[in-house]
């Protein structure tokens, strides 16, 4: 008896398979049990003898099922073999033949629909339960105006071992499958719950990790940055000029400021997966305010910002992230513009906010353009900023596009849902 159990437990409830199609195979052995159980009732009760040879040829089948499913991995074919063939065709057959209603056979129609519920998918389930529950409620119907069941099934005797055979093998059927259904799903979670829990202490390690490496970084480049600045005023104060050197150094400063700014987008990148508090954001302030502390820096290559910013537009978002994306955007207008015009325009569109920077420099080559918000392209910065705006954007339920022509400027369009009062908080 170990053994058999062992061998059902390993060829038919191992937890490598799929949920339902151990399910599948806990109700096609469910199936194989209440058939022969049946079958010795009906013997047993003096019923006919083609009832018992009927309840054993199913029990034959559900077990030829089982274990060609299990050799041939045709689960779904299987399922369907099992609805027509049995719940289809084999219960109205027992249905008449066994006193209608007065009999056990209504019990089994709750079988064939939970089955049914739980093998098949989306419309396909709902059609064939559909069908049915109208098949069953049909031959109830036609039972009740039609037909007269024997003298057998007019006795109350019979009538109550029927019901109570009925309902107890249903129910008992019904329930093994549900507290097995209950615990592979609980052991299913279990193990979900530990995946996530690795996953989430594997996250924290690289966001520290990221965050920590960014932070000691910026220390030796901040003192290279210095070292290099120093040597080139001295090499200006000397009276014999080296341009050669002179332009090494300032090639060095640049390349220096670049990784810098890397460093600034890893810190950001890794501040993004710890700072995802929500509030409401009232991003017409928040707009306004990044755009006159970048107008002076806008200025140094003789750009005009021009601002037209829409009143009472609020989103439900981390006003420092937002601002990130608003500083990215207008840093990179300011980058590939001089003495253009730099315009930063925000209006409500039905429960859409839209937010554009554009601008009228050097624009973006065709065949760059459909990477820029990939990471690590560039057209000449880190290739952090612009992925981290679509990162961020999208993490607020939100899209982001991108407009250029090559010498003919760049426009940068993000669009928010509009904060409604439907997400609480306070605001920012």
């Amino acid at each position: 008896m170990n053994n058999l159990l062992s061998l059902i437990r390993g060829s038919f409830l191992d937890k490598s398979l799929d949920l339902r199609i151990r399910l599948f195979n806990i109700l096609a052995m469910s199936g194989v049990v209440v058939s022969l159980v049946s079958a010795i009732v009906s013997a047993a009760m003096g019923e006919k003898l083609q009832n018992a040879a009927v309840y054993l040829i199913y029990a034959l089948l559900a077990s030829a099922l089982l274990w060609y499913a299990s050799k041939s991995g045709r689960y779904q074919l299987c399922y369907m073999i099992t609805i027509v063939t049995i719940f289809l065709i084999g219960f109205p057959f027992f249905f008449f033949n066994n006193g209608g209603y007065y009999g056990a056979i209504p019990y089994f129609f709750v079988f064939a629909l939970v089955f049914t519920a739980f093998m098949l998918e989306g419309k396909t389930a709902f059609l064939m339960v559909g069908v049915e529950m109208l098949l069953y409620v049909g031959l109830c119907l036609y039972a009740y105006f039609f037909f007269i069941p024997e003298d057998f099934y007019i006795s109350s005797r019979n009538v109550m071992i029927t019901a109570v055979f009925g309902f107890v093998v249903v129910g008992l059927a019904l329930s093994t499958v549900m507290l097995l259904q209950f615990k592979l799903y609980n052991e299913q979670q279990k193990k979900l719950d530990e995946q996530n829990h690795i996953l989430q202490r594997a996250s924290r390690a690289k966001t520290e990790f990221l965050s920590n490496t960014s932070h000691e970084m910026r220390t030796p480049l901040t003192v290279i940055s210095v070292n290099v600045q120093t040597v080139a005023e001295i090499l200006e104060d000397m009276e014999v000029k080296d341009a050669e050197a002179a332009e090494l150094l300032q090639s060095a400063q640049q390349e220096i400021m670049r990784l810098a700014r890397m460093v600034g987008g890893m810190l950001n990148l890794a501040s993004m997966s710890e700072n995802t508090d929500k509030q409401t954001v009232n991003l017409s302030t928040l707009l306004r305010s990044s755009a006159e502390m970048f107008s002076l820096h806008l200025q140094k290559r003789s750009n005009l910002l021009k601002t037209d910013i829409a009143d009472g537009l609020e989103v439900y978002g981390n006003a420092d992230l937002l601002a990130q994306v608003v500083a990215n955007l207008l840093q990179n207008a300011a980058a590939y513009t001089e003495q253009g015009e730099i315009t930063l325009r925000a209006e409500k569109t039905g429960r859409v906010i839209l937010v554009a920077v554009a601008d009228t420099g050097t624009g973006i080559s065709a065949e760059l353009l459909p990477h820029v918000f990939e990471r690590g392209v560039s057209t000449g910065g880190t290739g952090f900023g612009l992925y981290l705006c679509k990162t961020v954007v999208e993490s607020h339920g939100g899209r982001i596009w991108i407009e250029s022509t090559q010498g003919s400027g760049t426009r940068l369009t993000f669009a928010l849902p509009a904060y409604e009062g439907q997400f609480g908080g306070e605001d920012a």
